[in-house]
């Protein structure tokens, strides 16, 4: 099956240019934009549960997208939906969700072997992230409490923005000796604990793709590794692994207005998921 990039833009485009900014503090936003995940998981065949609880005093939900496997130990493929106020957030997160659809429309026709869950996250920006009701910590705290087995989470964290310039930054000093200087490549970053799905799917997008992936093992304090829903996982003692253009560390529109649909790049997006895609079956 191949990716359908008309489906990425029309995703991206509905996120960040008619729905625009999304969270709690602008009205209807949130509940638009879960709406608008839900109706695209049933089209690809999905059955859609809400896991909704209070924030603040308002109702906001994660949404989930199962498919079960001959194995149920689950993989789960994650995105958040929310952004900071003032953004659009194309690529944070719009084409994270956007890709973790078009995986889900994907897969509905596969043969997976592990129960894989799709979720779209609320609430994964300031001031909820870290805190209880961020909602990937919500979703993983479920998880732990039903004794759900969970071979790998796999996060996706901004996965729009490539360009062949020398910008590309790191976290930790001298990793621009061993790390390309052009921002052309996915980022497969995790903690030790994560370190062999880190491997694994590095060297599966390679494989899979034609896009390049470089990947970092650190400390779960290290160089923002953990400024993603895989942190909430690794919280509740899961594996878990970001799939990422690496954000403020080559996007300068993070966090701004100017995060929108014309600067990102359809075709290297599709190339990741094409690998991930590849990869996933293998898992």
């Amino acid at each position: 099956m191949e990716i359908n990039i008309e489906n990425l833009y029309k995703h991206v485009e509905h996120l960040s240019v008619e729905i625009g900014d999304r969270h709690l503090w602008k009205e209807h936003s949130l509940s638009r934009t879960a709406d608008y995940i839900e109706s695209a998981f049933q089209v690809s065949g999905y059955a859609v549960q809400r896991q909704t609880y209070s924030c603040y005093g308002k109702g906001v939900s994660n949404l989930i997208a199962e498919k079960p496997g001959p194995d149920d130990r689950a993989v789960v493929i994650g995105a958040h939906y929310d952004t900071v106020p003032g953004t659009p957030g194309a690529d944070d997160n719009a084409s994270a969700v956007a890709g973790m659809l078009e995986l889900a429309r994907l897969h509905k026709g596969s043969l997976n072997k592990k129960h894989l869950i799709f979720v779209a996250f609320v609430n994964e920006e300031p001031p909820f992230f870290g805190f209880h009701n961020m909602g990937s910590m919500v979703y993983a705290q479920h998880l732990k409490d039903q004794k759900v087995q969970v071979e790998v989470m796999i996060s996706l964290e901004m996965i729009g923005y490539f360009c062949r310039e020398p910008i590309q930054q790191y976290p930790l000093p001298g990793m621009q000796f061993f790390y390309p200087k052009t921002a052309d490549f996915i980022g497969v970053v995790g903690d030790f604990h994560s370190s062999r799905y880190v491997s694994f799917l590095k060297k599966g997008i390679k494989k899979h793709s034609a896009m390049d992936a470089r990947s970092l093992i650190a400390p779960q304090y290290v160089g923002g590794i953990n400024l993603s829903d895989n942190s909430s996982f690794w919280h509740h003692g899961y594996r878990a692994v970001m799939i990422t253009d690496t954000s403020f560390f080559r996007n300068k529109n993070y966090h701004q207005e100017t995060d929108s649909i014309d600067t990102l790049n359809f075709d290297a997006m599709a190339e990741v998921l094409k690998g991930l895609y590849g990869t996933l079956l293998k898992i």
